[in-house]
């Protein structure tokens, strides 16, 4: 799906993938923890405009979050990512430096590098961080997801494959653990398996869009046209512009009719 899209972000305590599919990033993680209840509007306005790839009201809301809750790591952190997502690297830097003064862990530090690395198109880079952040915390399935998609994206499946599992492991009935895998498997080719870890991160994230998003092209590729229409209505029902679902739909409908023309 095109555009930044934050995975389950509002109800996922840690761990809460950002991918960028047609921008500089593929994806990425940013740790995150329990938020205080008096900027959550603004922190989640900030988030409705980073899924619609509207930056600047993304910003303007976050800062309003800021200003509620000035030592809010949350959206210290949220901040951070979208001042690099608009190529203000020297301000990003600054609201890390905050995030510093706030008491971030050495691998939590680690993880907004390679979040950092990931949006300049610096992968390699971003693979040391993620390495040097499992030294630290290396029972961490957050960590272990950001890094598979990092393998995923340098072009080491096979680690890449390796790491997501990991994460699964580690993270039990992980939303987002599940996810990666599935992606990863998906891009593998190995599309029953890839198959079922998608579903399970819907199952276990409804509000995760993308999870069903890539269960339907999956299913498409498999020829079960019915059940891929369904996995878009239910992505259209949730985002009803999504310009992704409405053309991978408008496809699906298109594969139906002729079908129907042939038989």
């Amino acid at each position: 799906m095109p555009g930044i899209l934050l995975l389950d972000w509002r109800s996922l305590r840690k761990g809460v993938v950002i991918v960028f599919l047609d921008g500089g990033w593929d994806q990425g993680l940013v740790n995150i923890w329990e938020m205080s209840s008096s900027n959550d509007q603004f922190y989640n306005e900030a988030i409705d405009a980073v899924e619609s790839m509207d930056l600047e009201r993304a910003r303007g809301a976050i800062e309003g979050a800021l200003t509620e809750d000035p030592n809010d790591v949350q959206s210290w952190q949220l901040y951070a990512v979208i001042l690099n997502a608009m190529g203000e690297a020297e301000k990003a830097d600054k609201a890390q430096e905050k995030l510093k003064e706030l008491g971030l862990s050495e691998a939590d530090a680690l993880v907004m590098k390679a979040a950092d690395a990931i949006g300049q198109g610096k992968i390699s880079v971003a693979i040391t961080h993620y390495e040097d952040a499992l030294e630290i915390e290396p029972d961490s399935p957050e960590i272990h997801v950001s890094y598979a998609m990092a393998l995923m994206q340098g072009k080491y499946p096979d680690d890449a494959e390796e790491a997501a599992r990991k994460a699964v492991e580690l993270g039990g009935g992980d939303a987002s653990a599940k996810y990666a895998l599935g992606r990863i498997l998906r891009l593998r080719g190995k599309k029953e398996e890839a198959l079922g870890y998608l579903k399970g991160a819907a199952e276990a994230a409804p509000t995760m869009l993308v999870a069903r998003y890539e269960a339907g092209m999956v299913l498409a590729e498999k020829g079960e046209l019915d059940e891929a229409l369904g996995c878009f209505e239910a992505v259209l029902a949730a985002a009803p512009t999504d310009e992704a679902a409405i053309a991978a739909k408008a496809a699906i409908l298109a594969r139906k009719e002729g079908l129907d023309a042939q038989g």
